[in-house]
């Protein structure tokens, strides 16, 4: 392994303020619970970038449009449906998604031979790191030379640890402070409006067989929706804007240029 030439320093000033941007992570969603997403993305005039996983109509359509942005969810678990190696997965993601330059992997899965294959795939740039709603976050170097940019909020993150009650003074003390505020969301826990991790199981199979009938899967009290609504409305309410994921990926320094050789 090569050594950097100049390790990246401290980002002094350079996030003092919060930065909110809005991601999805596709995860095989159904198209009309993409679309349900869009709708709602749509209703508060918000840029969008979707991590994709497969071709959908729907998406495709929407990035055709310039409604959305998009980037690569590579799948590198065990048994993936992208392939059986990372340049096989990224080799399929290259295939039905050319062109883009962002990644975050399903399940947040990652080892270093995967690393080296998204930056040789010309990828500069993931948000790979799910915290627990912490204040402060920066950009970090990946030592395959891919910037870092760290998860703020992950909605089956929030559901998980706050089932069903899903009260929004858990993000209080840090919502509004410094750095990175990326907000994640799923179509399928939007379109149901999912409370909970047992509620979505309870759903998931009926969600991928094809069944159309939308409304008696959607939990009608507190959920993902219901969270989602109330968070935009509360950061417009405080007069702070969205940028597109792209745009903050625009922010950053090169990264691999800064590496004189693969990360090992």
């Amino acid at each position: 392994m090569s050594r950097p030439l100049e390790p990246p320093r401290r980002w002094l000033g350079a996030w003092d303020e919060p930065a909110f941007v809005l991601t999805a992570d596709q995860d095989w969603a159904p198209a009309w619970a993409s679309q349900q997403l869009l709708e709602v993305v749509d209703a508060h005039r918000l840029p969008l970038h979707v991590f994709r996983t497969n071709p959908c109509p729907v998406l495709d359509r929407a990035f055709a449009a310039g409604r959305i942005t998009q980037g690569w969810h590579p799948n590198f678990l065990p048994g993936s449906s992208h392939g059986d190696s990372p340049e096989a997965v990224v080799a399929y993601c290259r295939m039905h998604f050319p062109a883009c330059r962002t990644a975050r992997a399903h399940c947040f899965m990652e080892h270093t031979m995967a690393w080296d294959a998204l930056a040789a795939a010309g990828i500069v740039a993931d948000s790979q790191l799910p915290t627990y709603f912490q204040d402060g976050l920066v950009p970090l170097l990946h030592a395959s030379g891919i910037w870092r940019l760290p998860v703020y909020f992950e909605d089956d993150i929030f559901f998980r640890y706050f089932p069903d009650e899903l009260g929004l003074h858990h993000l209080e003390a840090t919502l509004f402070g410094t750095g990175l505020k990326i907000l994640n969301f799923h179509p399928t826990f939007i379109a149901a409006n999912v409370p909970s991790l047992p509620y979505y199981e309870g759903i998931k199979a009926r969600w991928f067989s094809g069944e159309v009938a939308l409304e008696p899967m959607v939990h009608p009290g507190r959920g993902a929706r219901v969270v989602f609504e109330e968070l935009m409305t509360l950061i417009q309410a405080h007069g702070l804007g969205f940028q597109s994921f792209e745009a903050l990926v625009d922010r950053l320094p090169a990264g691999r240029s800064a590496l004189t050789g693969p990360s090992c």
